[in-house]
């Protein structure tokens, strides 16, 4: 292999192929980058076996080829050579990689390329295309639900779904919380979509995905799913398993309900945080009329605020985990939310001001003590 391409070209792509390289797979060539270079494009490949990552890039071709290289030293590298076309050798006898930049060069010893794992082959057709904007600001408001249990691992993906009418929902829990939420798309009506996709794989993809209507590509096929954003490529396994149907854990009725400014919520707890520790994580609201009151007690101190909000029904005190508690309102995109609770062990549904088209539940948590 021999090519040359501008070094924060290449810096770019191996910093989006690196994400899906895990440093705790026990095969060594996992750790590896493969870099492979036909008729003047350049792709880099990352894959821990259930993800993988490609980012395609023009370079200028001199011989085809292909090299494995370790990811952590490969990416740290090209960040920190000067900004100038880098020459790349690779000598198939020895998996040795020279790069050349100026008077200067450095070789990293790699693996033999037929050891890295092939990309999957793509579907010909996608199964849906939707705006980037829209597909992140969804994720944005479930995956802090996801649950990370390997004992239960269809609760470590989000349950997205299209119905025949074009609705697109996704949703998420770790049993302890649970967000949903679910857009109105025209032209995906008419097909119907139940998957569930590893956290994992849209953590990264949220990374990658920009805030514009510019469209992306989504291919499923019976086992896996592809997003093919501009000149990146993810592609994860799906979660095998039945979702759980979300609705039994939403009460048919609450004692009572609030209004209150979400900014306020979200500073009083995490003031109250600074005191939490590892034997303590929950915190008190008692929820009341005229105003709620915040508070928590500990070892290092106490705390209690009171926060003015619209009340009716009847007073509650009810405990959250605080980090919970904080996670959940960081996503609402609305300056109040509504809360509506059952009983002080029921689970607490959350909802922006305004909105029907997505809502979080809490279930409340008892102090430890």
């Amino acid at each position: 292999m021999h090519f040359t391409a501008f070094k924060n070209d290449l810096s770019s792509a191996t910093q989006i192929a690196l994400r899906a390289v895990s440093q705790r797979n026990p095969l060594p060539v996992l750790s590896c980058l493969l870099f492979e270079s036909q008729e003047n494009n350049l792709t880099v490949t990352a894959t821990d076996l259930e993800l993988g990552i490609c980012c395609t890039m023009p370079v200028k071709t001199l011989i085809n080829g292909a090299a494995a290289l370790p990811g952590k030293y490969v990416s740290s590298f090209f960040a920190r050579l000067p900004e100038a076309d880098i020459d790349v050798i690779t000598d198939l006898s020895t998996n040795a990689t020279t790069f050349s930049y100026g008077n200067s060069e450095m070789v990293l010893h790699g693996f033999p390329t037929e050891e890295f794992p092939r990309f999957p082959a793509m579907p010909e057709q996608p199964s849906f295309s939707i705006g980037q904007d829209v597909y992140k600001k969804m994720l944005s408001k479930v995956l802090f639900a996801v649950a990370y249990d390997e004992h239960r691992p269809v609760f470590n993906g989000v349950n997205i779904r299209i119905s025949a009418d074009g609705m697109l929902s996704m949703v998420a829990t770790d049993t302890r919380k649970l967000a949903f939420c679910e857009e109105k798309v025209e032209h995906l009506a008419g097909q119907t979509i139940n998957v569930i996709v590893p956290g994992k794989t849209l953590i990264e993809l949220i990374k990658i995905l920009e805030n514009t209507s510019d469209e992306f590509n989504i291919y499923i096929t019976d086992s896996k799913i592809f997003f093919q954003i501009s000149n990146i490529c993810l592609v994860s396994r799906l979660i095998a398993g039945q979702y759980p149907d979300y609705n039994i854990v939403i009460p048919d009725e609450y004692i009572c309900e609030v209004k209150a400014p979400v900014e306020d919520l979200i500073n009083a707890a995490e003031r109250a945080m600074l005191l939490v520790s590892a034997r303590r994580t929950v915190f008190n609201i008692k929820f009341q009329s005229g105003a709620l009151m915040v508070y928590f007690n500990s070892e290092s101190g106490r705390i209690r605020e009171e926060i003015g909000v619209e009340f009716s029904g009847t007073d509650i005190d009810v405990g959250f985990n605080v980090k919970f508690f904080i996670d959940l309102l960081k996503v609402m995109d609305t300056e109040e939310v509504i809360i509506k609770l059952s009983g002080n062990d029921s689970p607490a549904l959350f909802k922006p001001v305004g909105r029907d088209d997505c809502f979080s539940i809490l279930v409340p948590a008892i102090s430890n003590v």
